[in-house]
């Protein structure tokens, strides 16, 4: 399980998470020239196997859950920085504050067009990103051990090499946590 420790020296909180050391791109580095084809990306319409059982999807048309036909899509992220199971159990530890890293840790997936970004798509899919966006700040909210949520793009050259990407996530905690390992 992650944790949360609180710095002595300036007073924040950080998220450390050592499990995330065995994500498939801390192993296999692929040339930035050379990504993963879309054919071999687990965001790819017809991969969602690849993924874990989607949080939501918007649909142009009616069809089943974790199957494509979709336009924006979230899923848990297969490597999360925060867990959702468990509670926070908060305590000293020597010079550190520190609990369990409860929060939730999500990859929204914005485009089922490996390529396109942001900025290439159509005012509706934007439009379609951002209510995803409220939709699970909404969501997350619910959760009353969450008050913060943050949702980011992850342009680390890593990310995009493993599936061809950029990564947008959202992460809800306890407290609004301004540095990472994840």
């Amino acid at each position: 399980m992650p944790d949360l420790r609180r710095d002595p020296i300036v007073g924040r909180w950080v998220i450390i998470t050592t499990e995330r050391s065995g994500r498939p791109h801390d192993f296999i580095r692929v040339p930035a020239a050379r990504p993963l084809a879309a054919a071999l990306c687990p965001f790819c319409p017809g991969q969602e196997r690849l993924t874990p059982k989607e949080i939501m999807a918007y649909r142009l048309q009616p069809t089943e859950p974790n199957g494509p036909n979709w336009t924006v899509r979230v899923v848990p992220n297969k490597f999360p920085a925060l867990h959702v199971e468990g509670d926070l159990d908060r305590q000293g530890l020597g010079l550190y504050d520190r609990m369990n890293g409860i929060g939730a840790h999500e990859v929204i997936i914005e485009t089922p067009h490996h390529t396109d970004s942001l900025a290439d798509m159509p005012a509706k899919r934007i439009e379609d990103v951002l209510w995803a966006y409220r939709d699970r700040m909404i969501d997350l909210k619910k959760d009353i051990r969450f008050r913060y949520t943050l949702i980011f793009k992850n342009h680390a050259a890593s990310i995009a090499i493993f599936s061809g990407r950029t990564s947008l996530m959202a992460i809800a905690s306890w407290r609004k946590i301004p540095s990472s390992s994840a």
